[in-house]
């Protein structure tokens, strides 16, 4: 593992810390590039069931790391084309990297989350967050972009579009409390509960069918852009195949025998 971030697998759990604490976990290029790395080999490991990702120090993570120098190019190249060509082949993938990953994702939010930090948390599927977190979006006001890495597609699916339009025009903190009273995200803990809490959430997760994640996942994303027919054809084509899966039926005899389901015996 590198420097930029810490990974620890135990009993089909993945702990995936990002490791930058002196600049609040920023996104480095060699840290997307990490991140991307680590996502596709976690993807590939059979031995895991769940990830929670979470940030070392005092924050999670406060975006991207956006400086000149360093950030490969042609001479002509401006900046912007030069991060345009980044964003395509290591940024982007980071986020579709956790959108194709077959198990849950939880996001464990323990301090500063601003930027592209927003984004990242964003791209788990159950997001809790210390009190004393808060979450900023800085692209415009104080830098002249919009949000990316998927913020755009996902802030006003989550909390509506009159407040994504606010928290972008504004790049207000918004605190953990507020987060998850608008819906952003789900839970916010006392900072000493958290990490146990989030430990407790992806142990569960852990349990779960093999798959049944990245199911749900696609099904959420499909229904923001299908029509109710299309949604349920969409519903019918998956449950199709899911009623003949052995998760199912594992499901079907816990349920008979009034046991508790185990998708993963041997």
């Amino acid at each position: 593992m590198s420097d930029n971030l810490l990974l620890n697998r135990d009993e089909g759990v993945a702990v995936l810390t990002l490791n930058r604490p002196d600049s609040l976990n920023s996104l480095s290029l060699q840290a997307v590039k990490d991140l991307l790395s680590t996502l596709r080999t976690l993807h590939a490991d059979e031995s895991v069931r769940a990830l929670l990702v979470t940030g070392a120090g005092r924050g999670f993570c406060a975006g991207w790391q956006l400086e000149e120098g360093g950030v490969p190019g042609l001479p002509d190249e401006s900046f912007g084309v030069r991060q345009a060509h980044l964003m395509a082949e290591y940024f982007n993938p980071v986020i579709q990297a956790f959108h194709d990953l077959p198990f849950p994702v939880v996001a464990a939010v323990n301090g500063p989350c601003a930027g592209a930090g927003v984004s990242i948390a964003l791209a788990a599927d159950i997001v809790l967050a210390a009190e004393s977190a808060y979450f900023m979006l800085t692209f415009s006001p104080r830098l002249g972009l919009i949000p990316d890495l998927g913020a755009t597609w996902k802030l006003p699916r989550l909390i509506g579009w009159a407040r994504a339009q606010a928290a972008t025009l504004l790049g207000d903190k918004m605190s953990a409390t507020d987060a998850a009273a608008s819906g952003m995200i789900w839970r916010c803990l006392p900072d000493v509960s958290l990490l146990a809490e989030a430990t407790a959430v992806v142990s569960r997760l852990a349990k779960g069918p093999p798959g049944i994640a990245r199911e749900v996942r696609h099904a959420y994303h499909a229904s923001s852009n299908n029509t109710l027919a299309e949604q349920l054809d969409y519903e019918r084509l998956r449950q199709r195949e899911l009623l003949d899966s052995a998760a199912f039926n594992e499901g079907l005899k816990a349920f008979a025998d009034k046991r508790s389901p185990d998708f993963y015996k041997k």
